[in-house]
């Protein structure tokens, strides 16, 4: 049982036998054992089955002690019969080992992964509600308090792109979170987060920083290192220098084997690295679904029940669907296309915009949800920058002038007024999240 625990309405750490928590909630012993049986649950949880790093360094271990040329031959045959005895070995012992470690570490990465995108599609999911649903799209302009979900929001979205493109994930590597009532599919959530025009910016690395341990693990392809193997071989002739050449191709072998050495050095961090990361996010899971069930959701069930709410959702669908029109049409200024010379030249500016917007479109896959919600607003596609430019202004001042008549009248339902305390307070959840993560 694990001594410490965390307290399930702000997210610290809490000693097991401390009876409150220094936010003021006191915990049930049920909870807490709860809880720390999650933890310890999370803490025995083996990622990678450690006999694949023993038996690996064994083997290199055993090339080294077993398999290592003599100093002296008085015939080329033998020096030729050690040299092939200890390639064999690497290509038939000791790189199929590492490969086969390698690889099992690989697949922990992408678990890994997915566990990171579960906890930022999480965070992406409740401060999404806090800002959009409880208090409002426009909230953020009259309330300082609410400044600390939008910085949250987009660490989730920064972090969660990072990892989809540093681990090379596409959304059917990942499984859609049930995340309660809070009424996101965080499938969905990731995708609009990905393409939305300014965060894909910020995605755009030229190149990603990596550490010596990614760099060694590949660029040095054991693979690679056991055809070498095979084409210094070839080297060694059946003559009279057959040990002068046996020799030289001893010497660039273990010119390889210190790179292989390295290779297993690299994978034992890293293995180490990714256990320890598993733990932090599978614990930052726990925190946030305790604290969310425990918080937010009979908050989040209580406003998606109640009748106003239900008649201010239902009326706020036509400008949810501007908006979508308005982000999609952003995006597809900062989508980079080709645009020929004469053509420019050639057509008035209604046709180019026209021309270029439907290239960007295409290549930016949205153009059959464009028409979706065109449709559905029966309206017609802008013929120029200045036509979309008019329609954005004029559509959010609509959107801000029924979010402000609205929110009076939602300010007063008592889901709102009366737990406005306990949804800003959930930032000190998230703080602790982030902090687990992070540090």
């Amino acid at each position: 049982m694990s001594n410490i625990i965390f307290c399930s309405n702000c997210g610290n750490q809490l000693e097991y036998n401390k009876s409150n928590c220094e936010c003021g909630f006191s915990m049930t012993q049920l909870e807490k054992k709860e809880i720390s049986n999650k933890l310890t649950k999370i803490n025995n949880n083996i990622l990678v089955d450690d006999n694949l790093k023993k038996i690996t360094e064994k083997s290199n271990q055993e090339l080294f002690d077993n398999y290592m040329l003599s100093g002296t031959y008085f015939i080329g045959s033998s020096a030729k019969e050690d040299y092939e005895r200890k390639v064999n070995f690497l290509k038939l012992d000791l790189i199929p080992k590492v490969n086969n470690w390698r690889e099992s570490i690989q697949k922990a990465e992408k678990i890994l992964a997915k566990d990171k995108v579960e906890v930022y599609g999480r965070i992406i999911a409740i401060t999404d509600f806090v800002l959009k649903e409880f208090f409002g799209p426009f909230a953020v302009k009259e309330n300082n308090s609410l400044q600390v979900f939008e910085e949250y929001k987009d660490f989730g979205k920064y972090q969660l792109s990072e990892t989809i493109i540093e681990n090379n994930l596409n959304f059917s590597d990942i499984q859609t979170v049930n995340f309660g009532t809070i009424g996101n599919d965080i499938i969905k959530s990731v995708g609009s987060t990905l393409t939305e025009g300014s965060f894909k910016e910020l995605s755009k690395k030229t190149e990603w920083s990596k550490s010596d341990i990614q760099k060694v693990k590949t660029e040095v392809g054991v693979a690679v290192a056991g055809q070498l193997i095979a084409g210094i071989s070839n080297m060694i002739g059946q003559n009279s220098k057959a040990i002068k050449a046996v020799r030289e191709a001893d010497e660039e072998l273990n010119e390889q084997l210190e790179e292989i050495s390295n290779v297993i050095n690299s994978l034992s961090i890293e293995e180490n690295e990714i256990e320890k990361q598993k733990r932090l996010y599978d614990k930052s899971d726990v925190i946030l679904d305790t604290c969310y069930n425990k918080t937010l959701k009979p908050i989040v069930e209580e406003l998606n029940a109640d009748p106003t709410y239900i008649e201010y959702k239902k009326a706020r669908k036509p400008f949810d669907n501007q908006q979508e029109i308005i982000k999609i049409d952003n995006e597809l200024l900062t989508t980079k296309i080709k645009v020929p010379f004469w053509s420019c030249l050639i057509k008035n500016k209604s046709q180019n915009y026209l021309s270029n917007w439907k290239k960007r479109i295409k290549k930016n896959g949205k153009f059959d949800r464009y028409n979706e919600i065109t449709n559905m607003l029966n309206i017609k596609q802008h013929k120029t920058l200045s036509d979309f430019k008019d329609f954005e202004t004029q559509k959010t001042i609509e959107f801000q002038e029924f979010e402000k008549i609205n929110r009076r009248t939602l300010k007063t339902i008592p889901v709102i007024s009366e737990n406005v305390k306990y949804v800003i307070g959930f930032a000190g959840v998230l703080k602790q999240v982030k902090t687990n993560i992070t540090n």
